[in-house]
């Protein structure tokens, strides 16, 4: 209403662009949420499985410009926690693609040859997308995040796309969850 909606992000902007973008950080801890309860939330799997990246970023969640933009995204190496890459002195940022290629560079390597290379979302994907990303579990638990998301699900990003071609449902979430209900632990 007074926020504007949609704020374009350029060519190879830094992480502030996407969390100055609300509905792109909105649908990004979609994804993360969605990584985090694949298998407790029918919805999720949904969601997930309509996903045509080999890491996620692709639609129900975004657009192709949209997801382009995001692996382009530039973050720098020195604020991540994972140890294993290395910062060069000469590099100061890395690309959000790249540095999933460099995370997942052992998992990639074994599996190519396997032809099964799509990475296990809440295994390998979410530890890496939370740090990227700025974000904590805890950040997908909030109230108002949790609200909204079982208010209109994905469902209002997906009116607005001009070429969708899922007919997995994405929009609220509903009471079909796998297993119990309930505390499932921290």
């Amino acid at each position: 209403m007074g926020k504007p909606k949609n704020r374009p992000m350029g060519p190879t902007t830094g992480l502030s662009a996407i969390q100055n973008n609300p509905n792109v950080s909105y649908r990004i801890q979609v994804l993360l949420y969605d990584l985090s309860n694949v298998g407790n939330d029918l919805l999720s799997e949904k969601r997930l499985s309509a996903t045509t990246n080999e890491f996620y970023i692709s639609a129900p969640y975004f657009t192709e410009a949209e997801a382009t933009q995001i692996l382009s995204t530039l973050v720098e190496p020195g604020s991540l926690s994972q140890k294993s890459i290395a910062p060069s002195p000469n590099v100061t940022t890395i690309t959000i693609q790249d540095t999933i290629h460099q995370r997942l560079a052992n998992f990639l390597h074994k599996r190519k040859a396997s032809g099964d290379s799509r990475p296990c979302g809440p295994h390998d994907m979410l530890p890496i997308y939370l740090d990227v990303f700025k974000l904590q579990r805890g950040d997908l638990k909030k109230k108002k995040f949790l609200a909204r998301l079982r208010r209109s699900g994905l469902e209002d990003f997906m009116s607005k796309c001009e070429n969708n071609t899922t007919d997995a449902k994405v929009g609220p979430m509903d009471t079909g969850t796998k297993g119990e209900k309930g505390n499932k632990g921290r």
